[in-house]
This record gives structure tokens, sequence and C-alpha cells, in this order.
């Protein structure tokens, strides 16, 4: 075979195995509607909406919602700016109401939040509506309701490809970051990370000394791993932690901390996120605050 033919494959091959830190699909956007967002979720709606099972997956079906969540939105008597809490939203498919967790996220336009994609846009091609993002969100309590101007998803065949996405928060009064305080994030963090954080408000699951109640914010402490398009924790985060950050270093006194990964999915003895690459994660941010 021909030597320079030979170099041209090496190089076609390099750039074939590199391509895994590209995107994949195609980001889609979507502004939604947020006229009648706040007055749509009455405490009665909040308390009555279900949190979401971790996805769709045949792997999750152990792992679905036990009890209902029992939150009542009153005034708060604790500080409810901070850089995580709960998302509620309502499902265009079925017609019901869902909570994920959220984060905010470290972004020159300061109004930019993560959580998982399936919380935004789920498998049947339907865009989440009247979301709203409640930070701080403790013992049914939210003093704070900010509505969701939009979201990014990337999308491969119409499917969500990767498990994470964007949304905007619609704060008029500059940036959210700066009043909630944010996480940075990594891309790179490695195979193997060790002072790994996973917070959510699940109703079920492994997670110790957590009430498991859905208004109540838990924390799992250890090292993931990786496996594949995959990074693990072992432990099942339960139903309600969908899209919950996964904070590396984090520091609870300050609310710091580097967002490698979101709660995706969880089974038995294990809950994985979806691997951020580099290129996507930034194009979904930059596509989001477009909007």
């Amino acid at each position: 075979m021909n030597e320079k033919f030979i170099f041209y494959i090496l190089i076609v091959l390099t750039v074939i195995t590199n391509s895994k830190y590209t995107v994949a699909g195609s980001i889609i956007t979507k502004v939604f509607d947020i006229e009648d967002t706040i007055d749509y979720w009455t405490p009665e709606r909040m308390r009555d909406a279900i949190p979401l099972t971790n996805n769709e997956s045949d792997n999750n079906k152990p792992n679905f919602r036990t009890k209902r969540n029992r939150l009542l939105v009153k005034k708060a008597n604790f500080n409810p700016y901070v850089p995580y809490g709960k998302l509620f939203f309502h499902n265009t498919g079925d017609g019901k109401n869902y909570a994920c967790t959220a984060s905010v996220i470290r972004t020159d336009n300061g109004n930019i939040g993560l959580t998982a994609a399936h919380c935004i846009y789920n498998q049947n091609n339907n865009w989440s509506s009247n979301m709203v993002f409640c930070p701080g969100f403790q013992n049914g309590e939210c003093p704070v309701a900010i509505p969701v101007k939009g979201g990014s998803v990337e999308v491969v065949n119409n499917k969500y490809y990767y498990d994470y996405g964007m949304i905007k928060f619609n704060y008029d009064q500059g940036k959210l970051q700066d009043r909630t305080g944010c996480f940075d994030w990594d891309t790179n963090p490695g195979d193997t990370v060790n002072n790994i954080t996973a917070i959510g408000y699940p109703v079920n699951g492994e997670i110790e000394n957590c009430k498991k109640d859905g208004s109540s914010l838990c924390q799992w402490s250890g090292s993931s791993f990786r496996s594949g398009s995959f990074r693990y924790v072992p432990i099942n985060t339960g139903s309600g932690s969908s899209g919950g950050p996964w904070i590396r270093n984090y520091d609870n006194k300050t609310q710091t901390g580097w967002v490698i990964g979101n709660t995706s999915a969880s089974s038995k003895g294990l809950s994985n996120s979806p691997i951020y690459a580099h290129d996507e994660f930034t194009k979904l941010i930059n596509e989001a605050v477009k909007l």
C-alpha cells in the first residue's frame, strides 16, 4: 500500500478518534412563554409536582418515586440565594407537572443554569413549559421563584444526545449568579475524580441522613469514575435528583466548587452522569445566552 495513502488514513483516523469531544448532533433551543409561569405555580401544584424519575431508560424502572412530595410554599427564614435549587416544570406531552434539580453555573451572561436534558426536552420530542427555578429550596419553601426563559439541548434524530442542557433565567435585576453565587465547571476533570459532592431533592434512593421527602436538600460525597461516555458514583441518588450537580471540591460555607457532571440515571448502588465535551458544553451555553 502506498505510504502516502497510509499517512492520509492515519490522519483521518486521528480526526475521528478526537471527534468524540465535538458536538455530535444539532443544538436546538426554545424560548418559553413565561407570561403566566409564576401564576401557574400555585402552592398546590408545587406540592403535587412529581419528582422526575431519573430518566426514561430501562435501567431506571426500579427507581420510580415512592411517595408524594409534601412541600409547602411559605415565607423562608433562611437565605435562599445559593447556586442550586429545585426546578419545576410542566410536561407538554403527558400534561403532568414534575420537579428536577438545577444549578447556576459561571458564565459571562450570568443567567445560565445547568440541569438534565430530560428535564427540558423529553425523548418524545416534547419541550417542557412553565418552568420555574427555586434557588435554595429547602423544607418545602420556595421564597424566590425565577421563571426560566428558555433552554438548549443537543439532539440526534430528535432525541437528546447527552443528558444535560442549559436553561436561561428570566432575571431582570442583573446577573442571577451575582446574587446566588455560581459553580465553575470543568469538562476535563480526569477519569477518576475524588472529593465529589452530588446534591438533589430525592424522594427515594440510597443517600444516608436524607429525609427523602422531595422538599429537603440531600447530598452525598465520595469518588467518581469514568467508563465510556458516562461518569459514575456508587450510590442511587434517587428520583427528584435529576439534573443535580456533581461538584468537585464543594465548599458548603462559600457555596463554591467545580461542576463536572449532573445526575442522569440511577439504579441500585449506582448513578451516572453524561461526560461533558467542551465544544458541546460551550455551544449549549452560547445558544442559551441568545434566548
